[in-house]
């Protein structure tokens, strides 16, 4: 069984398009997997490798844990082409599905650390 992320002592690196909605609440639900208060494509680099789109999503919900990592491990077993299929017809979407949220995330003093500058 592998170890959880953050047994590892490395720790992976999330990017993603601060200027979308939709973006900026996925992060937000992240964070608050995290316990901590509340591009085109998603990235994430862990282990010296890099994924995109779909593979970012499901390592990110692999990494939050619980039932996200059920369904991130489900996921996985999707073939990638229908994977990014439906991610990218999500990011073609992806302003008008946040249109609720007016303003871009502003991380607090605390979630700051955890971002790159």
């Amino acid at each position: 069984m592998a170890a959880h992320p953050l047994n590892t002592g490395i720790v992976p690196l999330l990017v993603y398009d601060g200027n979308c909605g939709f973006c900026a609440r996925s992060v937000q639900f992240i964070l608050r997997r995290f316990h901590l208060e509340a591009v085109e494509s998603m990235l994430w680099i862990a282990d010296g490798k890099a994924e995109t789109e779909s593979g970012a999503v499901l390592n990110a919900a692999k990494y939050v844990g619980g039932i996200w990592a059920l369904l991130g491990g489900i996921g996985s077993i999707v073939p990638s082409p229908l994977r990014n299929w439906a991610y990218r017809l999500i990011a073609r979407n992806r302003r008008r599905l946040s249109s609720g949220m007016k303003s871009c995330f502003v991380p607090t003093l605390e979630q700051r650390a955890r971002f790159l500058s």
